[in-house]
């Protein structure tokens, strides 16, 4: 058994994370939210096919892919995520359960996927039994690198490294390179209609926060969520940009036009921030909470590097602000 990483941390690396194949579908790209996958036509795997063999460098080297991979497993939860933008689910993949409990947007992709659950702390013993062709593994397992090798051919990735970067890697070595344009196509004409929209709260603070419990909150560098402060053209909070923790007295000092909390998956607050607070002078003398806009957010993956986690959460940002 290997240790066990944490979604939230990798939030820090949140983290972070399917049955049999690759499926793809027409390089089409969707209006609303990401859906039910559809399935690839002849032609998209020919056409993939004739991209092979390939060979990928990553953190570990290099590995040659011989053939358009169809048993992909990942030890990670968040290339499981990944995987699901483009269409494709692993045999095999970090913390499925996990994701189906806590993580609905991804959840929702998963639905009927026959994937092997990894567990948090990943089973090798399931991994080989999984008999993978690819495994994508994060820089965590950089020292288990000669183990898994003799699995299946492995390629190592940094756990949070740039969203649009990792999507566009995971597409070129599994043969998805059209889907992964799409969708980035999709996300950034969404983006910017919806900075038009927003334009008028241009000067409007925008806070991301999730609740701890005793009056304490956890906030995040703002890098995190660069594709809603600069795609959305939302305004973060002066004094926020390295994130960290934050008292209640500390948030109200800044006091934000607008504060979406984000789900505290691994220590949920009864009735949410809002119902433990409600009668606290402090919380209820903020803007926000005063002009009642600060948002929950139910999904508990928007601060960490997962595609779904952006994709879906321009959607929820657009919704919560008024329109």
């Amino acid at each position: 058994m290997w240790r066990k990483k944490t979604i939230a941390m990798m939030m820090v690396a949140i983290t972070v994370l399917f049955s049999v194949g690759c499926a793809s579908s027409s390089e089409n790209s969707s209006e609303g939210r990401l859906a039910t996958p559809l399935n690839d036509n002849q032609e998209v795997v020919q056409q993939s096919e004739a991209t092979f063999p390939k060979t990928i460098t990553h953190l570990s080297g290099e590995t040659v892919i011989a053939h358009r991979p169809i048993k992909i497993a990942t030890p990670y939860i968040a290339f499981v995520d990944y995987l699901a933008v483009l269409d494709v689910y692993p045999v095999a993949g970090q913390g499925i359960g996990t994701i189906n409990q806590n993580f609905p947007n991804l959840s929702k992709l998963l639905q009927g996927k026959e994937i092997i659950d990894l567990g948090m702390e990943v089973s090798m013993e399931k991994l080989l039994a999984a008999n993978p062709d690819l495994i994508i593994a994060a820089d965590d397992m950089i020292d288990k690198y000669d183990q898994l090798q003799q699995i299946a051919p492995t390629v190592i990735l940094p756990q949070a490294g740039n969203w649009r970067e990792t999507l566009i890697q995971l597409a070129d070595m599994i043969g998805r390179e059209g889907k992964a344009e799409s969708v980035l196509a999709a996300f950034d004409k969404k983006s910017a209609a919806y900075k038009a929209k927003l334009a008028e709260r241009g000067h409007e603070t925008v806070l991301f926060a999730m609740y701890s419990g005793k009056e304490q909150f956890i906030t995040w560098e703002w890098e995190r969520f660069e594709p809603f402060y600069n795609g959305l053209g939302l305004k973060p909070v002066p004094g926020t940009e390295k994130g960290g923790p934050l008292t209640l007295e500390g948030l109200a000092v800044l006091n934000p036009n607008h504060i979406f909390v984000i789900n505290n998956w691994q220590n949920p607050i009864q009735g949410g921030v809002s119902k433990a607070l409600k009668d606290n002078e402090v919380w209820r003398s903020m803007e926000a909470v005063k002009k009642d806009q600060v948002y929950y957010l139910e999904d508990p993956s928007l601060p960490g590097p997962m595609a779904l986690a952006k994709i879906n959460g321009i959607e929820d940002i657009i919704q919560a602000m008024g329109h």
